[in-house]
């Protein structure tokens, strides 16, 4: 998985334009910390939502899936959501609970 070095002048320019929650948020990523999962989020995500959390592609998104890391759950053909708790748990780099 490839994941784009952000430089320091990046980092720098988004925090200032960033919300002071998404400040909080992003400081307890940066020291190693789990991200609380707040209520008014949903529940579950689409598979980009999920790539924005991890970071990743979709084509990474789906082998973690197919390696059984992530389960997906199946709204209707072709339309699948990822629950939320388990996209966070994996970002915090711990292991998923299927079933």
């Amino acid at each position: 998985m490839s994941v784009k070095t952000a430089t320091d002048e990046q980092v720098i320019k988004a925090l200032f334009g960033a919300t002071p929650e998404r400040k909080s948020r992003a400081l307890l990523i940066l020291q190693g910390k789990e991200i609380p999962l707040r209520i008014e989020e949903p529940l579950l995500l689409t598979m980009g939502e999920a790539c924005e959390l991890i970071p990743c592609s979709r084509a990474t998104l789906f082998r973690i899936i197919r390696a059984g890391r992530l389960q997906k759950i199946e709204l209707y053909p072709n339309a699948f959501r990822l629950k939320r708790a388990d996209v966070i748990a994996l970002a915090n780099g711990k292991a998923v609970q299927n079933g």
